[in-house]
């Protein structure tokens, strides 16, 4: 079945790809075509990319794990003791593993232009009917793009939800392992009302999301180029590939076989005698009046074209290399990479995670699932400073003390307290600093006690 074009933006990409002039080359508008790049990437081809492609894979993983390594904390403002509110709402996030679920979505999210997550609620109401209120959230259940559709929009140009979907459709999936012996695709309508969509990139239309990985795919598809032609070239070298030949005046005839059967021609013996060569260790070549090699071919190094093709991809999803690729010739993540890759995941968790777990709670509470009233999203720091980050700034930081009193400064520059929060301790009911009214450790009158 033909694609369906849903919108300006894929009608727009269909005439280019007509002409042949969607290529960034001016002077060769068939560029991509000569360079084996496809015109158009679809869902499946990017889902491809992410299923089977190494570098495609640890790109979606690596900034997925970087923004989602600890889970947010959704409180009321302003309020740093865990309130009966905020206890609440992680009992119902628990009971249906509702942040391992939005964490797929947004997995999905990065496959594709688009996903959605639909919910499914105790309110005793089909799918395709609205949702209003409810007793409890019963599961969430994300979707990649190619299985949700719309099958009717909003018309009425006098309306105020004119132009957004008026009924979606999502393709239910067996289960792993499930015999379906051809049965045909089940689609559920479900309204409006019960997806959530999200679509990072797009600011309107969800079709105009940004898929992670299209902006890099013609370099997937070198990096997929490159190292299978250099498996290739090894298996062919290690094929052991035989070269008959021959001296001028020799006239080979075919050997009969074990029991005295004729070989139906020369050529036919050199394949049987081949074929026996690569199988077995053991085998012998018979010849007459000639002699037999392997043909060999040199292989090129891989390494420079692959490098640049790798560093291509990982600026098209703003990931420095060192973080996607690890260590390559002794080469590891500087601080300025891990900063950069910090400060990525924590944009990504302000501008795309935040708002969309600020829409869930809100359409949660409209529901009456969850309690109304203001609330914030509060995301651990993405930098925070290792264990033994936090011991050497406690190292530097005593001995700043101990410069500071022999340079003759009486107070203290940090008291036990504020020491023992770098390390994430818990603070003492005093600064730890001893009084005039306490007994030192050498006072006589604590000697009797000890």
């Amino acid at each position: 079945m033909p694609e369906i074009i849903t919108n300006s933006l894929d009608l727009s990409r269909a005439r280019r790809e007509f002409l042949g002039s969607l290529g960034l080359d001016a002077k060769r508008p068939t560029a991509w075509t000569q360079y084996g790049y496809s015109q158009h990437v679809s869902f499946d081809m990017l889902y491809a990319a992410y299923e089977r492609g190494g570098a495609g894979h640890g790109a979606v993983h690596k900034l997925l794990d970087g923004c989602w390594q600890k889970l947010p904390r959704i409180k009321r403002p302003n309020s740093d003791t865990e309130s009966p509110w905020e206890k609440g709402v992680g009992k119902l996030l628990r009971s249906v593993r509702a942040m391992a679920k939005l964490k797929d979505l947004d997995r999905r999210n990065m496959v594709g232009r688009y996903a959605a997550i639909i919910y499914r609620v105790a309110d005793s109401k089909a799918l395709a009917e609205p949702l209003q209120r409810a007793t409890k959230l019963v599961d969430l259940i994300p979707v990649y793009e190619d299985q949700l559709k719309v099958t009717t929009w909003h018309t009425d140009p006098e309306a105020e939800n004119y132009g957004t979907p008026a009924m979606f459709q999502y393709r239910k999936i067996s289960p792993p392992g499930t015999e379906t012996q051809g049965r045909p695709e089940e689609w559920a309508d479900v309204h409006p009302s019960r997806v959530q969509i999200l679509a990072e990139g797009s600011t309107g239309d969800f079709f105009e999301g940004v898929p992670l990985l299209r902006a890099g795919f013609n370099r997937l598809v070198d990096l997929d180029k490159i190292a299978g032609g250099s498996g290739e070239s090894y298996l062919k070298n290690s094929a052991r590939t035989i070269v008959f030949k021959y001296d001028v005046g020799a006239a080979p005839q075919a050997i009969p076989g074990d029991h005295g059967e004729p070989v139906a021609s020369v050529r036919d013996a050199h394949e049987t005698q081949a074929r026996a060569l690569n199988r077995s260790t053991d085998a012998a070549i018979v010849m007459q009046g000639g002699d037999a090699t392997t043909l060999q071919t040199s292989i090129s190094d891989p390494t420079g074209p692959w490098t640049v093709a790798a560093n291509e991809f990982a600026a098209s999803v703003r990931i420095p290399f060192t973080i996607l690729f690890g260590q390559q010739t002794g080469r590891l993540a500087s601080d300025e990479d891990k900063a950069d890759f910090a400060n990525r995941c924590a944009s990504r968790q302000e501008m795309e995670l935040t708002p969309m777990l600020e829409e869930f709670i809100t359409r949660m509470q409209a529901a009456g699932i969850i309690e109304g009233g203001e609330f914030e999203v509060e995301w651990p720091p993405v930098n925070a400073p290792s264990e033994k980050d936090k011991a050497e700034l406690l190292g530097k930081m005593t001995a700043a003390m101990q410069q500071a009193f022999q340079a003759g400064l009486v107070e203290p520059l940090f008291d036990a307290n504020e020491l023992r929060a770098v390390m994430g301790f818990e603070q003492r009911a005093d600064d730890g600093m001893p009084t005039e009214d306490a007994p030192g450790p050498l006072d006589p009158e604590s000697e009797g006690s000890l």
